[in-house]
């Protein structure tokens, strides 16, 4: 088994602003598992604000790669339990481990990762498509661009006043279903004054309003909140889950942050027994991630993966979206496959 990992750069088809920054590139670390029969594919995107970089992700690969060649690739439940202890702080490198296995398994079974994991194809499922932060007249413009997206979330927290502004207008110019990230950007008194007048505009929910750690005033929000809060970048794993009930209505899950898909997989579990809704979301992503996350689509109640579809260079073919609907590729594993040589 030859396992090797390269440093890719994304190029954005527009500048994408979020609460904290605004980029037009993203570097991801793409991972390959070629047994000489099949090339199987791993995908890494590390975030600055989960303290994991390229740096980090490479490395724990490096720590990690021996348990590749030592077990069976098929029994990836005990695997990746073993990888979990072997990197138990780098959740995106065990997501990319973990894809590319899952991607060894099926393609040697010859059926797509759905089917492996007894689900149902996601073809009932809509993503949506992500407006970032901009000024007014740019955030308008990618919204009629975005005609063929029917769901739309539209990025906030930066400045209230702006946001108050935009999605005013967003609305007078679209009927279509919108949903808001703040990112974490908002006072708690920023917060309420703009989640009413959501809520007025007919947002379906809001994302992450507080900041990172502000549980306690998530809290007083969501009593106060007349539409649905989900948390992101304040929920990882399971063991966070007995206090959530009272602090949201829903959770978005990402495989980077929960260290792959049999980790989603338990939080779904979890979520369900707890009465909170789900999202599945991603990050700027190639079709890898993308994909891989969308065999599991189907179990969700929203669906957020269109980090793929937000670049002007994607390296891969994989999971397409017609009309916002996700169309799975008919091939085994992950179903993705190289466009042209990965640039390093």
């Amino acid at each position: 088994m030859k396992a090797s990992t390269h440093i890719v750069t994304l190029n954005l088809t527009d500048p994408f602003g979020v609460a904290p920054y605004t980029r037009s590139k993203k570097k991801v670390v793409i991972l390959t598992l070629d047994d000489g029969e099949f090339v199987c594919y791993g995908e890494g995107s590390p975030s600055r604000y989960y303290n994991e970089t390229l740096v980090s992700v490479r490395t724990a690969f490096k720590k990690a790669k021996r348990l590749l060649v030592e077990q069976e690739l098929f029994y990836i439940e005990p695997l990746m339990e073993r990888i979990a202890q072997c990197i138990p702080r780098d959740p995106t490198a065990r997501a990319m481990i973990e894809m590319a296995v899952f991607d060894y398994i099926g393609k040697h079974l010859n059926i797509p990762l759905y089917k492996l994991l007894g689900l149902y194809p996601p073809e009932d499922k809509q993503t949506s498509f992500t407006i970032g932060i901009d000024t007014i007249d740019i955030m308008l413009e990618k919204v009629e661009k975005a005609v063929d997206y029917p769901i739309l979330k539209i990025k906030l927290g930066r400045d209230a006043k702006h946001d108050i502004e935009v999605m005013r207008r967003i609305r007078k110019r679209t009927g279509r279903a919108l949903r808001v990230d703040a990112n974490g950007g908002w006072t708690p008194e920023e917060a309420l004054r703009c989640i009413k007048i959501l809520a007025d505009l007919g947002v379906e929910y809001v994302e992450q309003p507080l900041g990172r750690g502000s549980l306690r005033r998530m809290a007083e929000l969501k009593m106060k909140s007349p539409i649905p809060i989900f948390l992101d970048e304040d929920v990882h794993r399971c063991d966070t889950f007995k206090e959530l009930p009272d602090i949201c209505d829903g959770i978005n899950i990402k495989l980077i942050k929960t260290g792959g898909i049999l980790e989603a997989r338990r939080m779904l579990t979890c979520a369900s027994a707890f009465g909170l809704k789900t999202m599945l979301g991603c990050m700027i992503e190639t079709s890898v991630a993308i994909t891989a996350a969308a065999h599991i689509a189907s179990a969700f109640d929203y669906i957020d993966l269109d980090g793929n579809l937000l670049l002007s260079n994607d390296p891969f073919d994989g999971m397409k979206v017609e009309k916002g609907y996700l169309r799975m590729p008919e091939r085994p594993g992950l179903g993705v496959i190289p466009r042209r040589a990965p640039k390093i």
